[in-house]
C-alpha cells in the first residue's frame, strides 16, 4: 500500500477509536498491582468497573439504591467493594473481576427490573445488595425464579425475607430479631436496666429489632413500658419526649437526617436516661463530631466497628484509607468488602466454577477470616446465615474523635434467633 495512503487509514482508524470511546464517555485509570480498570458510565445511572487481566472476566451485580434515601449507606458499602476489590488486585484465581453497578432508587419494583437486567444482559455470577430490605426480598423472589444465582446481603436482614430466601440468599450479618435479642440480653444483664422505652422509626428493621429486643429484655428481667413508631422523615419528636414514663434508659431506633435532631431535642428537654441504639451505623463519626459531648455515652450494637481488636482490621483498614484518605469504614462498608471476599473464597473451592449450583454449596458451609473476625455460613430455614462476633459498643472519644468502642462481645453466635 502506498505509505501516504497507509498514514490517512491509520489516522481515520485512530479517530473513530477515539470518538467511539468518547461517546462511551470510558476513563481508563490505573488500579493496584499494576493492572488497568475501565469505567463506563450508560444510561439509567448503570455503571461497570472492569479489571484487565487474563480470562474471561466474571461480573458481579451491585444492584442498590444509588439514589432515594439509601443512597448514603450505598455509598459507603460500595467503598468496601472496591477496597475488596483492590485487596484482591481485581482478580481472582486468574480471572479479572468486574463490578456491574445497578441503580434500583430503593424501590422493590425497580430492583427486581435492575436484577433481571444484571442476570439476563449483564450475566452476573453473584448479586450483592439490596440493602433496602423489602428491595432484597423481591430479588431473592426473583433469582430463585430464574437462573438461581447466589445473593449476599450486605446489611442484616429481617425474618420476614426467609418467606423468599430460595435457598440462595445469604445473610452473612444474620438478621435484626438477632441482633436485637442480643441487645436486650445486655441491656439487662450487664448494664442491669430494669426498664425501658422505646422510640423508632416506622420501618420493617424496627420491628424486628424491637421484637428480638423485648425477647431478650424480658428474659433477663426487664420490663418495655412504651414503644412508639414515629413517621420514617420524622425530625421533631417533642410530642413523643414530652410523654415518656421515667425509665432506667431509652432506645431509638432513628437514623439518617433524623438521628443528630433526636439526641439535642432529648437532651434540651432535659432528658437523662442513658441513650441506647439498636444499630450503631446510624450515627457515623461525622454525626457523633456534630453531636459533641452530648452523643457521648451512648450505648449500641453491631457487627462492626474500625476500633475491633482483630489482625485483619488493620489490614483493611489501611486498604480503605488508601483509597479513602482520612476516612474509616464503618459497618456498611465491612459488609459490602465480605460480600467480594466470601465470592472470592467460594471461587478458590469450586476451583473457578461460576455456575449458581457449584457456587452456592461452597459458600453455604464457608468459613472466613474478616476484620470483624471469623464468620463461618451455615444454612438456616430456606437462607444461609453467619455465626460471627457481635460487639456491644459505646460512644467515646479515642484522641480527638468521638467513635464508637466494644465494650463487649457475644462470641461466635448465631445471629438467626
Amino acid at each position: 500500500m502506498n505509505k501516504k495512503l497507509l498514514i490517512v487509514v491509520l489516522a481515520l482508524i485512530m479517530g473513530i477509536s477515539g470518538f467511539v470511546v468518547a461517546c462511551g464517555d470510558t476513563t481508563t485509570t490505573t488500579a493496584a498491582g499494576g493492572g488497568e480498570t475501565t469505567t463506563t458510565a450508560a444510561a439509567g445511572g448503570e455503571t461497570t468497573t472492569t479489571a484487565a487481566g487474563g480470562g474471561e472476566p466474571i461480573k458481579l451485580g451491585f444492584n442498590a439504591g444509588f439514589t432515594g434515601f439509601m443512597a448514603y449507606d450505598v455509598e459507603l458499602a460500595e467503598k468496601g467493594i472496591l477496597t475488596a476489590l483492590d485487596m484482591l488486585g481485581n482478580e481472582v484465581m486468574g480471572r479479572p473481576l468486574e463490578l456491574v453497578k445497578a441503580d434500583n432508587a430503593s424501590d422493590p419494583v425497580g430492583a427486581v427490573d435492575k436484577a433481571r437486567q444484571l442476570v439476563e444482559s449483564d450475566g452476573v455470577a453473584l448479586m450483592i445488595g439490596p440493602i433496602f430490605s423489602p428491595a432484597t426480598a423481591a430479588v431473592t423472589d426473583y433469582l430463585g425464579k430464574s437462573t438461581g444465582i447466589p445473593q449476599i446481603s450486605i446489611v442484616g436482614q429481617p425474618t420476614e425475607n426467609l418467606s423468599t430466601a430460595n435457598k440462595l440468599a445469604f445473610m452473612p450479618t444474620g438478621f435484626f430479631n438477632a441482633h436485637g435479642y442480643y441487645f436486650g440480653k445486655y441491656a439487662a444483664e450487664e448494664l442491669g436496666y430494669k426498664t425501658v422505652n422505646a422510640i423508632h422509626y416506622e420501618d420493617t428493621a424496627s420491628r424486628g429489632l424491637q421484637a428480638g429486643f423485648e425477647k431478650g429484655f424480658t428474659e433477663g428481667g426487664g420490663q418495655v413500658l412504651s414503644v412508639n413508631y414515629v413517621p420514617i422523615d420524622s425530625v421533631d419528636f417533642s410530642a413523643y419526649l414530652t410523654t415518656m414514663k421515667p425509665a432506667d434508659a431509652t432506645l431509638f431506633w432513628v437514623f439518617g437526617n433524623g438521628a443528630v435532631p433526636f439526641v439535642k431535642q432529648y437532651n434540651d428537654y432535659g432528658l437523662t436516661a442513658p441513650l441506647i441504639v439498636p444499630m450503631s451505623n446510624n450515627f457515623s463519626d461525622e454525626q457523633l463530631a456534630e453531636l459533641g459531648d452530648i452523643g457521648l455515652g451512648m450505648v449500641a450494637c453491631d457487627y462492626y466497628a474500625y476500633t475491633v481488636d482483630y489482625p485483619l482490621n488493620a489490614e483493611f483498614i489501611a486498604a480503605f484509607q488508601k483509597l479513602y484518605p482520612g476516612e474509616n469504614p464503618t459497618p456498611q462498608a465491612l459488609g459490602g468488602w465480605q460480600a467480594v471476599m466470601l465470592f472470592a473464597e467460594a471461587m478458590k473451592a469450586t476451583d473457578g466454577d461460576t455456575t449458581p449450583a457449584a457456587l452456592i454449596e461452597a459458600l453455604s458451609t464457608l468459613s472466613v477470616d474478616t476484620p470483624a473476625g471469623k464468620v463461618t455460613m451455615s444454612p438456616y430455614e430456606d437462607a444461609f446465615v453467619g455465626t460471627r462476633d457481635f460487639f456491644m459498643l459505646e460512644t467515646q472519644k479515642v484522641g480527638d474523635t468521638i467513635t464508637w468502642v466494644p465494650k463487649f462481645t457475644y462470641e461466635q453466635v448465631l445471629l438467626a434467633e
